[in-house]
């Protein structure tokens, strides 16, 4: 070994080297994750929108970044986001991130086979069913690259940013800046002073730690722990009764959370709109569809959400079935990893089975809903409609 070598390795710091190794690793997996995917696990980012256009508005909006995972097919529930690949002719290949709104399971020989409906949440702009490719509107379990397992508000503008094709050199910058970055870190050379100072303290801290060693024995007992925890949490507790300064700082600590707890509740009482109630106040049932190649019928609606302007109440997640003659013929599942605030319109949808559905008939529609508290618990809420023809249009 050269002694040019051995000078370069005597200068690199073990334990730095490998916790710098350890955040190249994760960044590398991290732009791995944003552009392709990494052991089933990928990020991926809602293109389309701003909100109001935005298909999955009001739930979630363009720049959203959602972490996805390759589920079992069986651990694809009703009300899931999931992210499929398109095979229609418009847009074949293009990545799509909905709500699952019906699950078909078929068993043959070869065992159960799924397939899901999906829709987006946007009142305006999805009030219908996907189609997987030109002759469907099933999804295939093989085309699902899984299910969204958590979201990281507009992050994803970064990969937006850097995936618009004028921008295409703006990655091939960031790289060499990075390269060049970790070049410098590498062979950059020295402060001489701070070197010097930084070899002194060394030498300090090695001759302190020495001779602490001396006197203290290497080996501590799970006892020697407990028992120094413990003088330490005594003498705290004493510290505050005892040293003026820490009482202070209780006293201060104290007042301002008894101040938040007291005056945040009775500050949302004041802003809250006299008179209105938060809640699911109305639905619209759109028009419906019946695909006779498919055996189903397509019941869009829009929920109407009222909010009392307190910060406070937020909708949780709620549940759809539509009933008729005491029978559930469908149902539906809504639920968000961000909290749905002030008045909103969500779109929803059923799917029936045409050979159970009879349009001539009146139809139930029932939503159990959670309302979140964020001072107290969870209620649970209850919205029931009757529906009566002639209100579809097949």
């Amino acid at each position: 070994m050269s002694s040019s070598l051995s000078k370069f390795l005597k200068k690199i710091d073990i334990k730095e080297t490998a916790i710098m190794i350890v955040i190249a690793i994760a960044l590398f997996f991290l732009v791995k994750m944003m552009f392709g995917g990494v052991l089933g696990v990928s990020l991926v980012v809602i293109e389309n929108g701003p909100c109001p256009n935005s298909s999955m508005c009001p739930t979630y909006d363009q720049g959203d970044m959602f972490l996805i995972f390759k589920n079992k097919p069986e651990n694809i529930q009703l009300g899931d986001v999931i992210v499929y690949e398109s095979a229609t002719v418009y847009s074949r290949g293009t990545l799509i991130i909905h709500r699952v709104v019906n699950i078909t399971v078929i068993t043959d020989t070869e065992g159960d086979h799924y397939y899901f409906l999906v829709s987006g949440d946007n009142p305006s702009s999805n009030n219908y069913i996907d189609y997987y490719d030109s002759t469907t509107h099933f999804i295939p379990y093989e085309a699902v690259l899984g299910k969204t397992k958590l979201i990281i508000p507009k992050l994803g503008y970064v990969k937006l940013w850097l995936s618009i094709p004028d921008f295409i050199w703006l990655r091939y910058v960031l790289i060499a800046v990075l390269l060049g970055l970790a070049v410098y870190l590498i062979f950059a050379p020295d402060d001489k002073d701070k070197k010097k100072k930084d070899e002194e303290q060394e030498k300090t801290d090695a001759e302190v730690t020495k001779e602490e060693s001396k006197e203290e024995d290497s080996k501590f007992s799970f006892k020697d722990i407990l028992n120094t925890f413990w003088i330490k949490t005594k003498k705290f507790f004493v510290e505050l009764v005892t040293v003026r300064k820490k009482r202070i700082k209780l006293i201060i600590t104290a007042s301002v959370i008894i101040f938040l707890i007291i005056f945040i509740p009775v500050l949302d009482t004041l802003i809250k709109s006299p008179g209105v109630e938060t809640g699911i106040d109305n639905v619209v049932l759109l028009s419906a569809t019946s695909f006779i190649g498919e055996d189903i019928v397509f019941l869009p609606f829009n929920i109407y959400f009222k909010h009392d302007g307190s910060w406070n109440t937020v909708l949780k997640s709620f549940e759809v079935i539509g009933i008729q003659n005491g029978s559930i013929l469908a149902t539906m599942k809504w639920g968000s990893y961000t909290q749905i605030e002030g008045d909103n319109i969500i779109g929803g949808s059923l799917i029936f089975d045409s050979n159970q559905f009879n349009a001539n008939e009146s139809l139930t529609i029932s939503i159990s809903y959670i309302i979140h508290y964020r001072f107290g618990s969870d209620v649970p809420q209850v919205f029931e409609d009757i529906f009566d023809p002639p209100y579809l249009q097949i």
